[in-house]
């Protein structure tokens, strides 16, 4: 089973720890327990949650959550799992400080010391290659569909970071890894040490894990254009 993830948490039996974690945070709500069974996943409508609720509630636990991952309590698991990580950043670079890395040192710590499958997709100088302009996204996808004119919309100005004429598009790095891994620059390295500044230290004993040294970004955003850009004729 191979997972692809851009956050810290990477565990077996995710849903029933996590589904434990909100019927205790819905008690201290309003207590109504489960109202949809039938939704796709936990915060689609499961419990009768606003947005800001459901988001309070992931920034307030996140670490609890992760310290209590399947992973440290079934070593099992580790056999069967195949994590692909955006987080941290080129193996040289002097620290880690990106966003799916500070935000728990801890759990990233967890995932390297399981000697789980791992593949991380470094952030600066790797998937930080994937920035791209609105003149190129609307010349590719502009009027393809309403999807299309929407996902351009919100790139230009997605309502937080105000407008932009250029971004990275972070998250289509790990989908486009489970795609094809001929798109990327693949290197084998003894799993390295967080330091206390979250740098990395190069070892030469620890068990091997996957390091993505480079990545095509033509042949990435070549394979996304053309799927978001055909017409569904159904």
């Amino acid at each position: 089973m191979n997972i692809g993830i851009d956050i810290d948490n990477v565990i077996s039996k995710f849903n029933e720890g996590l589904l434990s974690a909100f019927f205790n945070e819905d008690k201290k709500l309003r207590n109504n327990g489960i109202i949809n069974k039938d939704t796709s996943y936990i915060t689609r409508g499961m419990f009768d949650w606003t947005e800001e609720e459901v988001n309070n509630f992931y920034n307030d636990n996140i670490q609890e959550i992760v310290r209590n991952l399947e992973v440290k309590k079934e070593p099992k698991i580790i056999d069967k799992i195949e994590v692909i990580w955006l987080g941290g950043n080129e193996l040289w670079y002097k620290d880690n400080l990106e966003y799916n890395f500070k935000q728990d040192v801890d759990a990233v710590k967890i995932v390297f010391n399981s000697k789980v499958k791992l593949t991380i997709l470094p952030c600066k100088n790797v998937v930080s290659e994937l920035r791209i302009d609105i003149k190129t996204l609307r010349n590719n996808l502009g009027d393809k569909s309403d999807l299309c004119n929407y996902l351009i919309n919100k790139f230009y100005n997605d309502g937080y970071h105000g407008i932009q004429e250029s971004r990275v598009i972070w998250d289509i790095s790990v989908i486009a890894y489970m795609i094809n891994k001929n798109w990327f620059k693949i290197k084998e390295i003894s799993r390295p040490n967080i330091m206390g500044d979250t740098s990395y230290e190069l070892t030469n004993n620890n068990h091997k894990i996957k390091m993505v040294s480079y990545l095509d970004t033509d042949k990435i955003y070549k394979d996304l254009f053309y799927k978001l850009g055909v017409k569904d004729e159904n």
